[in-house]
């Protein structure tokens, strides 16, 4: 297949046009990683009963109002609709688009509820990560006899956020996982030294590439369309002597080294952004475990004194039940001498 001079141009602007921006996305999203670092820090220490209320609050308060809002903002658009319709207006099309608004405000408010609203009071879903676990755990600890989560529901949803950690730290919400990222992560993790942990981070981003490819394999992709443009340029629409001379070559070479660059630049930051927060998830899995084996300890001596009251309470019963009443009277005997009266038992 033979192109045109126009469709071989028109081709060529479109592969270095969605290639560089690609590569420029690139770059200016690793500048936004370095930026933010400050803000990769664990959060803020607070009990669980805190943790409880500020989740009931968002799920019964906010959301709902929020909710409402934007129903309000559809019906105020239905009623406009409805109104133009009645007052002269003869377009057909308004009263649809009343009628379409009016139960897009409905539906996108039931939708909102109910996303919300479900599992309002359910402590159980807001222990999900290492944070929160620990915070009830604590709490448990501190007070067994009325602890909210026992300290073995807490130890599964533990194991179960566990298997996923690397992706956790990849900022992934999936479950998905691989030996070799959970392996990278935790060395790179352990690194303090840069170039090493700059080394480390990229080690981290190749893996998740092939754990997860469609994730992040697009700046790869756009490198890679965007080098397809400068080649095809090069060989094509410019008629570089590519034949006879290297300076065309050493044009190729000078961007494939700016957009590998600047691939790579994003990489390496992206990468270390799941080191330090692995770091800190490690940590935070560490205390959880500890907080964990605290709250089970302080169940077990719950659970002893439960016995110890069941054993006393157990034989205080028996003791009661048994009859301790005093022995039948036997017939008496009375005899009586005068204004004497004897009584013998």
């Amino acid at each position: 297949m033979i192109f045109s001079r126009e469709q071989m141009e028109n081709t060529t602007t479109w592969l270095i046009g969605v290639g560089g921006l690609w590569v420029s996305l690139s770059f200016l999203l690793g500048v936004a990683e370095l930026a933010t670092l400050r803000t990769i820090r664990p959060p803020k220490r607070q009990t669980f009963t805190y943790i409880r209320l500020a989740a009931t609050q968002y799920q019964t308060v906010f959301v709902p109002a929020m909710g409402a809002l934007i129903s309000g903002l559809f019906v105020s658009l239905a009623a406009s609709f409805f109104y133009a319709s009645f007052t002269g207006q003869q377009d057909s099309w308004l009263q649809l688009a009343g009628i379409v608004t009016f139960f897009a405000g409905a539906i996108a408010l039931v939708v909102t509820l109910w996303s919300v609203l479900k599992d309002v009071g359910e402590p159980v879903e807001l222990a999900r990560d290492p944070f929160s676990i620990r915070a009830a755990a604590d709490e448990s600890a501190a007070a067994p006899r009325r602890a909210g989560l026992d300290p073995d529901v807490l130890e599964q949803q533990l194991d179960e956020w566990e298997a996923s950690i690397s992706a956790r730290s990849m900022n992934l919400s999936v479950k998905g996982t691989s030996d070799r990222l959970a392996e990278n992560l935790t060395q790179a993790a352990q690194t303090r030294r840069f170039w090493l942990a700059a080394f480390r981070s990229l080690q981290v981003y190749y893996a998740a590439l092939l754990r997860f490819p469609f994730r992040f394999g697009w700046p790869l992709l756009g490198f890679a369309v965007f080098m397809a443009g400068i080649v095809w340029f090069a060989i094509g629409p410019a008629e570089l002597k590519v034949a006879t001379s290297w300076r065309p070559w050493a044009a190729v070479g000078l961007l494939a080294i700016v957009g590998a660059i600047a691939t790579l630049f994003y990489c390496v930051t992206r990468g270390n952004r799941a080191r330090r927060w692995h770091r800190i998830n490690l940590d935070a899995l560490k205390d959880a475990r500890k907080a964990i084996g605290e709250a089970k300890g302080a169940h077990a001596l719950v659970a002893a004194e439960n016995v110890l009251l069941q054993r006393i309470l157990t034989n205080a019963d028996k003791f009661l039940q048994q009859d301790h009443s005093a022995p039948a009277k036997a017939d008496r005997t009375v005899l009586r001498f005068g204004r004497f009266r004897v009584s013998i038992d």
